[in-house]
């Protein structure tokens, strides 16, 4: 099985995605659809605010209240996957696209945040943040045995029925440890991780644990980044997954992430 994250970001091309999706129509594949391009964009033209805050171990994430939950719902499971699965049907691939809320697909514990605020922590009252907890995976193997390709997004579901925020690289890491995917393949607005982040020639060709570690130690990492190396590193610690991280803006781009195009992970 193939498990592939297309990020959310501006200028990945899903078209090229999705004809170089039919090179690979005999592999089981879960594909992880991001949408934040979309969702700031719909936050400028309501007036919405997307604002970030700091964990005390120094993580950044989305301030997520009611408001960022509603426009989760118009931008990640309104218009881009609807409109990604649209686009799927079109190349003859046969497609479910689901929230984690569908089916109780994913179910998450709401939690507890803390946050720096002006150097003080404070606790976060209205969030709306949860952290994955089981995924029905009996529903996943009925869509994956019947040959459709299965497509997730945001927001997930609580035990309580609330809905939740939850990060995407979450969703793949939590993906790759319940179901055992051989390959996983990361597509993003870069050729892949890169030394220097100004500078797309600083490719890191093969990336290991010590690597990661200096990336996480470093403040000025954006926190898209730093969330991803964080669950990748938890990743090849707890499976046996080969990962690709690649460019989601060229052609066949998940066939060249396997030619390893891109920066490859394995645990040792």
């Amino acid at each position: 099985m193939i498990l592939i994250k297309i990020g959310g970001g501006k200028n990945i091309n899903h078209q090229y995605i999705a004809e170089d999706l039919i090179n690979f129509k005999n592999n089981k594949k879960i594909i992880v659809l991001g949408a934040n391009y979309l969702r700031n964009i719909l936050a400028k033209r309501l007036n919405i605010e997307i604002k970030e805050i700091e964990s005390e171990s120094g993580i950044k994430s989305i301030y997520t209240n009611k408001e960022i939950i509603d426009l989760m719902l118009m931008s990640y499971s309104g218009l881009a996957l609807k409109n990604f699965i649209c686009l799927l049907n079109k190349h003859n691939i046969d497609s479910i696209g689901l929230t984690g809320i569908d089916g109780r697909l994913v179910i998450a514990n709401k939690k507890i945040i803390t946050a720096k605020v002006n150097g003080k922590i404070k606790l976060i009252t209205d969030n709306y943040t949860g952290k994955i907890i089981s995924l029905n995976k009996k529903l996943i193997n009925l869509i994956l045995e019947n040959n459709y390709t299965l497509v997730i997004t945001q927001p997930v579901i609580s035990q309580e029925g609330e809905i939740l925020n939850t990060d995407n690289d979450q969703l793949v890491y939590t993906l790759a440890k319940e179901m055992n995917p051989s390959k996983i393949i990361y597509l993003i607005e870069k050729p892949g991780i890169l030394e220097d982040i100004n500078n797309e020639k600083s490719l890191i060709k093969n990336l290991n644990i010590n690597k990661i570690n200096e990336f996480l130690n470093n403040k000025n990492l954006g926190y898209g980044i730093q969330k991803k190396l964080f669950y990748i590193k938890k990743i090849i610690e707890e499976t046996n997954a080969e990962i690709f991280i690649s460019s989601g803006l060229i052609k066949n781009p998940i066939t060249n992430a396997l030619k390893f195009l891109g920066t490859y992970i394995k645990n040792g």
